[in-house]
């Protein structure tokens, strides 16, 4: 009876913590669509339409994006055509909840139920796992499947028999298909293969485990290189193996970060990677764990890349995760037979521990899902110029001015600074600066959008066009606040007429406000 209690309790205990990461995710977590939402929900979109009978998509996905667009582009483009970006967030919301019930999983096959708890508190509240919950990108849907395939290494390991070892391949291809950056955790979750399998069965039952993984990634691995798009080596390698820097920062200031946003956990997990050193039973796993959890953020510091660190520390935290379980479960006098009464104020420092952990990931979530601009009134502008299927519209925002334009245009009328191109009347192909300034000179497009944010020097190249041609009004000026201070967005319409725009001055722009 007392066992049928604990677990109703830790059932109970779980249901409560995923609700709180749910309601606070929802509740608290709001903005218009992110840039990366955008580029990879309107793919999605376009990849449903055409495997529903439509035109094929104009833009080569599989070349450059850094998972494979058939895995999550897919699911988060269907989500989007009959619910929105909100039902596209909540199915990144329920992968989140699921690494949580992982971690609580894992820490109670390896410990218990009390360490279960905590470890998936602590996971459940920290601001960048509150933030991945709501991003509707490749992350929660790859880190889900990688922390499944540990989960599932983790039982293999210290079952009696080894056959579910053999999920462990096909899963870890899904998280490379969903994103290119999990074939850094193969070799981890092999490694806690391994040594579970050491430890409860001994080497002879390891290697032949490692056996069964191993051929089931090697036949799973074959499988999907016979189907797949091969362009997809070319963005494996220029997004995620052999990506160049375009932001770069200090290595120490990305450390500093790493801690910001994980330290309190990865300092917990520290406690408990000392605590187990001091037994041989866990001792591996432990510092197996422990170092997993900082490959993503030194690879970051190695390439003084700061984009996407903050996604990718929730990846390093899930292994850390059931350390930091353990570390507060013995706080709180529950791994310590030496203590009689755990109700000596050691459950209130470990309860603590976790409200302040709560309350610092509440503020950083909020502060990173604030860090974009938000979008809704330059939607509203463009909504009021647009008419389906008519006209040509150059963004400077393409991902975002698009995606909320989905309603009222197609893909072949929009532009940008990524690869602009002109045909002209001779049917001489321009590509460029000469294709964007022929394009002006000939009104080629309807509408022009700029923020001299992410292209500054060809914005005001594009700018001083229209100022030399006059062919443009300027319609509209947004505000754009977000991470780097306050600008605006500009809205260009073609004048009725070659010459007579009123567009005829930079100082038009409020680009010092």
């Amino acid at each position: 009876m007392r066992a049928r209690a604990g677990a109703i309790s830790a059932r109970g205990s779980l249901t409560l913590v995923l609700a709180v990461q749910a309601v606070v995710s929802v509740g608290t977590l709001r903005n218009t669509a992110f840039q990366d939402e955008a580029l990879y929900l309107y793919a999605g979109r376009q990849i449903v339409r055409h495997l529903l009978g439509g035109p094929a998509p104009l833009d080569h996905y599989a070349f450059y994006f850094s998972g494979y667009p058939f895995v999550y582009p897919l699911i988060g483009g269907y989500l989007d055509r009959i619910g929105g970006l909100e039902l596209a967030r909540a199915f990144s919301l329920v992968c989140m909840l699921g690494v949580t019930a992982l971690v609580s999983a894992i820490t109670a096959r390896l410990f218990d139920r009390r360490a279960a708890v905590f470890a998936s508190a602590c996971y459940a509240v920290t601001g960048v796992v509150l933030f991945v919950g709501r991003l509707a990108t490749f992350d929660a849907l790859c880190l889900f499947l990688i922390a499944l395939a540990a989960g599932i290494g983790v039982y293999a390991g210290t079952a009696r028999r080894p056959w579910s070892a053999v999920a462990i391949g096909p899963v870890l291809v899904l998280a490379i298909l969903a994103k290119y950056a999990a074939l850094l955790f193969v070799p981890p979750v092999f490694a806690i293969l391994v040594c579970l399998s050491v430890t409860s069965a001994g080497w002879r039952a390891a290697i032949g485990r490692t056996c069964l993984a191993s051929f089931a990634l090697a036949l799973s691995l074959w499988v999907a290189d016979r189907s797949i798009d091969h362009a997809a080596f070319h963005a494996l390698a220029g997004s995620t193996t052999d990506r160049s820097t375009t932001f770069v920062q200090s290595r120490i200031s990305l450390f500093l970060h790493v801690l910001q946003m994980g330290g309190i956990l990865l300092a917990i997990g520290l406690v408990g990677l000392l605590l187990l050193m001091r037994g041989k039973r866990m001792r591996m796993f432990a510092v197996i764990t422990f170092g997993t959890a900082w490959l993503a953020p030194a690879y970051h510091m190695y390439k003084h890349e700061p984009i996407s660190l903050d996604k990718h520390i929730a990846y390093g935290l899930f292994f850390v995760a059931p350390l930091a379980g353990y570390a507060l479960a013995w706080l709180a006098g529950l791994e310590r037979p030496d203590i009689a009464n755990a109700q000596r104020g050691y459950w209130l420092a470990a309860v603590a521990v976790v409200l302040a952990m709560f309350t610092l990931g509440l503020h950083q979530s909020q502060t990173l899902y604030s860090n974009w601009a938000n979008t809704s009134k330059l939607s509203y502008a463009l909504h009021t110029q647009l008419r389906d299927g008519t006209g040509r519209i150059f963004a400077e925002d393409i991902e975002v001015a698009r995606f909320d334009a989905r309603d009222v245009s197609e893909e072949w009328q929009w532009s940008s600074f990524y690869y602009p191109t002109y045909v002209t009347a001779s049917r001489e192909t321009l590509t460029g600066t000469p294709a964007l300034i022929q394009a002006v000179t000939n009104r080629y497009y309807d509408l022009v959008e700029l923020s001299f944010n992410y292209f500054p020097d060809d914005a005001y190249t594009l700018a001083n066009q229209m100022i030399r041609t006059r062919n443009y009004d300027l319609i509209a000026v947004l505000p754009l606040v977000n991470s780097y201070g306050r600008s605006h967005y500009y809205v260009w319409r073609s004048a009725l007429a070659p010459g007579r725009g009123t567009f005829t001055s930079l100082t038009q722009l409020k680009l010092t406000a």
